[in-house]
């Protein structure tokens, strides 16, 4: 999935999913989330930030992004809302 954020820690304000362009009209986050501590110590070190976002079109999606993207952002879809 490609996204784009207007500002670094902002929410995308366009993203493409399976070759469709969609704008964001409306966004809630971020949430982050931290890996699980119990799991592996590379985990602890793993963040992701987590956005609900709607579209022009009014679908709904959960993303979300590697974060710090100090590599460059990278996004993710993790769900559609019904």
């Amino acid at each position: 999935m490609q996204a784009t954020a207007l500002l670094p820690d902002a929410p995308p304000a366009l993203f493409v999913w399976r070759g469709v362009r969609h704008r964001v009209v409306r966004a809630d986050g971020p949430e982050r989330v931290r890996g699980e501590w119990w799991a592996a110590e590379g985990e602890l070190a793993s963040l992701r930030d987590y956005y609900r976002v709607e579209t022009e079109d009014g679908a709904r999606y959960w993303i979300y992004r590697d974060a710090p993207m100090a590599e460059g952002p990278r996004w993710w879809l993790q769900g559609v809302f019904g």
